[in-house]
């Protein structure tokens, strides 16, 4: 009876002792993966409209006249921004302004 709790205590252990190897294995894969990752992650870009990259950034920091300044000089960039072309950007403010 002693032989049959100690074998089912070693086969306890010994399946504990698989689970925390193959729990070691999957932190050392996971480990492994990211620091490749981070390897091959390419480096960010930093990205500006050419025309805020000058000095003009800090002219305009209004709401108001960087909407004038995108509508102006980079249509393209403003229906990006606000995912509206800028005609109907001038209705609703049109609407809005006559409701208030």
């Amino acid at each position: 009876m002693e032989d049959i709790q100690r074998l089912k205590l070693q086969y306890v252990a010994a399946k504990a002792n698989q689970e925390v190897g193959q729990q070691q294995l999957n932190i050392h894969r996971f480990l492994r993966d990211r620091l490749r990752w981070r390897r091959e992650a390419r480096p960010r870009n930093i990205w500006r409209r050419p025309w805020l990259h000058s000095g003009r950034r800090r002219q305009f920091c209004i709401y108001d006249q960087l909407m004038v300044e995108l509508t102006s000089e980079d249509p393209g960039t403003f229906k990006k921004l606000l995912r509206v072309p800028t005609e109907m950007y001038d209705t609703i403010l049109g609407r809005f302004v006559i409701a208030s």
